[in-house]
């Protein structure tokens, strides 16, 4: 059971991941990604030659935009990424590469825009991997600590429920116990049944036996005829 309540909470865990979105803290009412102490997005997009696509992912103040791509298919497989902050100014770029990443802090909250510029190119369409993350450390640690608090929880209820299975299946040990020992007592006092029966009528057959035979004994010991051997009256 303890088992089974471990793998409950990694299915937990696991599905806050394959839905890229880490939460902190309670949620009320709609569901808002302005709320939580960071996201995580990865997809593929296809960028078509000579062409330049954009995409914009809202980032607080002071926390980590991460960006990491990889061309997966086309051409030369290169690519040029670029991040745009809310004033629309360039922050970071890289130029034409088939992989790589930008890291950056965030100075002002609002929307960064991502863009994949495939201008060089005019003749292939490229493939492109891209992994975005976003966090805020203080946040993201609160949220870390209140996960091993919920895994620590678990774990000690999983402790009791382990001690409980453990006393159910001694008290369940003890019942078989007293079972077998119930058919035991049967069987014995069937055989000891059995046996005082046939004993009692062993004996009280030599008993009969020996009455009868005392009372023939007797009998013929007191027996007495009415004439001699010789055939002379008795006197």
């Amino acid at each position: 059971m303890a088992t089974s309540i471990t793998s409950i909470l990694l299915l937990f865990v696991i599905s806050l991941l394959d839905e890229r979105v880490f939460v902190c803290g309670i949620d009320e009412g709609d569901f808002d990604y302005d709320a939580l102490p960071g996201t995580q997005h990865e997809f593929k997009i296809e960028v078509k030659a000579g062409d330049e696509d954009c995409f914009a992912q809202k980032v607080a103040l002071g926390a980590v935009f991460h960006v990491q791509y990889e061309v997966l298919r086309g051409g030369d497989r290169t690519i040029r990424m670029i991040v745009i902050d809310p004033s629309l100014k360039t922050i970071q770029h890289e130029d034409s590469k088939s992989e790589g990443f930008i890291n950056h802090k965030a100075t002002m909250e609002g929307y960064h825009h991502v863009c994949i510029d495939n201008t060089h190119s005019r003749f292939s369409g490229k493939l492109v991997y891209i992994h975005i993350v976003t966090y805020i450390m203080e946040e993201w640690a609160k949220y870390m600590e209140e996960i091993q608090s919920v895994s620590l929880t678990v774990q000690n209820f999983s402790r009791s429920l382990t001690d409980v299975q453990t006393s159910v299946d001694t008290v369940r040990f003890h019942q078989s116990e007293s079972r077998m020992h119930v058919v035991r007592d049967w069987y014995l006092a069937i055989g000891n049944n059995k046996h005082i029966m046939y004993w009692s009528i062993f004996q009280i057959s030599i008993i009969m036996m020996t009455s009868v035979f005392q009372i023939f004994c007797l009998r013929r010991l007191f027996s007495t005829t009415a004439v001699t051997p010789s055939q002379k009256p008795r006197a």
